[in-house]
């Protein structure tokens, strides 16, 4: 494996911590699985639990309201915790929901189980994570580190819902029933989840190494507010949140819309995981040799360009395969943008120290759209029938994303000053200033 590894350009702390990373890649890749899979699923959901779009949409905004909550403390919570117990209770909190989800529940009780997976899947799970990468890898190999941590979680993510889509295709032929079909998926994901934290329980042994960090208090949020690149970071995470949660809609525009099948838009939803794969690791590479803010600013580009072009293409039958082909164009790039976009930290000088609070207020900008995107969409497909709702949706998404590409501009910006002041100050000066900026 060392010598696989010294081929492909990882070496020193990055090396050493490699299959630490791949623990914490697999454990993101089906963390997730259960609070969105609905959106792999979209129509057949629908029908099975018998829910309107704006309903559909709620669920989202659930998610999104214990997220910001869960997000704030946790990033604090992720400087002093071992990552290990994080890791383990979040996954097994997780995998309890989706059994929880089998119960024949109507709207209110599928709401109280979306609230569940709103703490369990972010709380400090995530900024741990984020942290845990950061310290077990280099600064000169941050780019590589995010890029397999991403991409890893993305082959863990395509893998679990090859399998969810098999278990639905299977209880959908030959039991002839979508609605058992559907809670086969759910039994798989919620199973998967538990395995997971068993398998991390008994794998992550070292916790001092992954977070070799010095405990910080809730004075830290202060701290990190007060460093710009923050705020910038933050308006970023925003941007790729609000893309990253809208993009699920392309699937019943597929299905519904241009009249492809369930299967086909499940496949689109495997694709995704699939297409992230080449944006997460090529991403790694290329914005350790270019830098973060030029890599971003080309993944904008071209997910503007992309998204553009769809909306120009006929709502028919006919455009199906090229929305397709579209979609996983500009979700790799999306990816390869997603996750640099934790190198930011590293580029914008975040302290280490004060990294798991930092990404805990980075994700806390991130859970935002989470509370209106979901149902602002389901509210638009249901009050303008059609594809008419679907492309109102979608003409916001491209605002966003070229908000998104203006705030990489205002990155690079804010750079180029940062490191002219720099040059203006002393050495002492420039110690102390390592701390905020």
């Amino acid at each position: 494996m060392k010598n696989i590894l010294d081929k492909i350009g990882v070496k020193g702390k990055l090396q050493k911590n490699f299959g630490a990373i791949v623990i914490l890649a697999l454990s993101g890749s089906v963390i997730f699985g259960l609070p969105f899979f609905r959106f792999d699923y979209y129509d057949a959901y629908l029908s099975t639990y018998h829910l309107t779009n704006t309903q559909m949409g709620a669920f989202g905004t659930v998610i999104g309201i214990f997220g910001i909550i869960s997000y704030l403390f946790g990033g604090v919570v992720a400087d002093g915790m071992p990552v290990k117990k994080i890791i383990v209770f979040s996954l097994i909190g997780t995998g309890i929901g989706g059994l929880l989800h089998l119960l024949p529940l109507g709207f209110t009780g599928l709401l109280c189980i979306y609230a569940l997976w709103g703490v369990s899947t972010t709380f400090a799970f995530w900024p741990a994570c984020v942290k845990a990468v950061r310290v077990m890898s280099d600064e000169d190999s941050q780019g590589k580190a995010y890029g397999f941590f991403e991409g890893i979680q993305s082959v863990g993510g395509a893998v679990t819902a090859l399998v969810a889509v098999a278990f639905f295709n299977w209880g959908a032929s030959q039991i002839g029933n979508e609605v058992l079909a559907m809670k086969y998926v759910i039994l798989f994901y919620s199973f998967a989840n538990i395995a997971m934290a068993v398998f991390a329980f008994f794998t992550v042994k070292d916790e001092k190494l992954i977070l070799d960090g010095t405990r910080v208090s809730f004075k830290g949020i202060a701290k990190v507010l007060k460093n710009p690149a923050v705020w910038i970071i933050c308006l970023v995470s925003f941007c790729n949140h609000v893309f990253c949660l809208s993009i699920y809609y392309y699937v019943p525009y597929v299905t519904d819309i241009l009249n492809a099948s369930v299967a086909f838009g499940a496949m689109m939803g495997v694709l995704r995981k699939f297409g992230s794969i080449g944006g997460n690791i090529i991403g790694g590479y290329l914005v350790d040799k270019f830098g973060t803010a030029r890599l971003m600013l080309l993944a904008f580009i071209v997910m503007l360009g992309g998204q553009i072009a769809m909306l120009l293409l006929p709502a028919q039958s006919s455009s199906a395969i090229l929305v397709a082909i579209l979609f996983v164009l500009i979700l790799v790039f999306f990816h390869m943008n997603y996750a640099m976009a934790w190198t930011m930290m590293s580029e914008g000088a975040v302290p280490v120290e004060y990294c798991g609070t930092a990404a805990g207020l980075i994700c806390t900008a991130g859970a935002i759209p989470e509370t209106f995107i979901s149902i602002f969409a389901g509210n638009m497909i249901d009050n303008h029938p059609g594809a008419t709702g679907y492309h109102y949706f979608f003409y916001f998404l491209t605002a966003v994303i070229a908000l998104g590409l203006v705030l990489i501009l205002v990155w690079r910006q804010y750079l180029k000053h940062a490191k002219i002041d720099k040059s203006k100050l002393d050495e002492k000066a420039i110690e102390d200033l390592k701390q905020y900026v």
